[in-house]
């Protein structure tokens, strides 16, 4: 048995390093995200108040912006995450963070076209899509 073992000791390694990453990759893609859309190429877009407190800067590279939110879990009830753009703002309660993703659509001057949200379906993996148009 030991002999097989160290004959695949290699493919055991890179099949545990793999799983870490999947898992790490995984761990990063499940926070719930907004995705502003634009038609700028780079540009500032505007800022987020995060629910500890700090400013974080939105800036555009090749047409979109991502923000992510903090896992549900570290959100207490009170809570509250504010998007400042020249022409849009949203605040987001705790009580609102049904989405994984929500795509939001700007024109050139920043004005709110449409949105698209994927959510999660009763805590189940399968995930709805819901379009919104203005």
């Amino acid at each position: 048995m030991t002999i097989k073992l160290k004959r695949h000791k290699g493919l055991i390694t890179i099949a545990v390093i793999m799983i870490l990453m999947s898992f790490g990759w995984l761990y990063r893609e499940l926070h719930p995200t907004i995705i502003f859309h634009t038609p700028q190429k780079s540009k500032y877009l505007g800022k987020v108040s995060e629910i500890s407190g700090s400013i974080a800067k939105l800036y555009v590279n090749n047409h979109i912006v991502r923000y992510r939110l903090p896992y549900i879990w570290e959100w207490q009830e009170d809570d509250e995450v504010a998007v400042f753009i020249n022409n849009y703002g949203d605040v987001i309660h705790k009580e609102d963070l049904d989405f994984w993703k929500l795509n939001i659509y700007l024109d050139e001057n920043n004005f709110y076209l449409n949105h698209k949200k994927t959510e999660y379906g009763c805590g189940l993996r399968h995930i709805l899509q819901s379009r919104t148009d203005k």
